[in-house]
């Protein structure tokens, strides 16, 4: 059954990419259930990353603001990965809540994200500083990570 949570996050992806935001909502509820079934498969660490940053992002539709920067921290919540180590974490949800003043919390998140992100070579600490500027970073390639399955699953 490990191949079906690999594929529910493959799934889960794709449905994202649709843009299917009914099941996006239902199916990344279902990944974290499954995560916790599988703590210590490689993917653990993506799952929850993912998980939670597209029920974040879920949420952001809807404009609950609140729940969505949650979302965003618990995303930082994980034991890393491969790929979280090496790639860096997903900046799509705290992009998009920069774009609502939520600096706060995307510094807090910038600051979880250290423990992640072992080859970061000074990305979180110079995105850091643009945001206390008041400027908003360009997070480049770390808008899609994790978050799009062409690259990823």
């Amino acid at each position: 059954m490990e191949a079906e949570f690999v594929l529910l996050g493959r799934r889960l992806l794709k449905a994202y990419a649709r843009r299917d935001f009914i099941k996006v909502s239902q199916m990344a509820t279902d990944y974290l259930a499954a995560a916790e079934r599988y703590r210590d498969h490689t993917n653990y660490g993506n799952a929850i990353h993912q998980a939670n940053t597209l029920l974040g992002l879920m949420e952001l539709e809807q404009d609950h603001i609140d729940r969505a920067a949650e979302y965003l921290l618990n995303s930082a919540r994980t034991p890393g990965s491969r790929q979280l180590k090496a790639f860096g974490p997903s900046m799509l949800l705290a992009q998009q809540l920069l774009e609502r003043n939520q600096r706060r919390t995307v510094l807090r998140y910038l600051d979880e994200c250290r423990s992640l992100w072992m080859l970061s070579f000074g990305s979180l600490w110079k995105w850091r500083r643009q945001i206390l500027q008041g400027r908003t970073p360009n997070f480049g390639a770390n808008l899609s990570y994790l978050t799009d399955y062409k690259s990823f699953g």
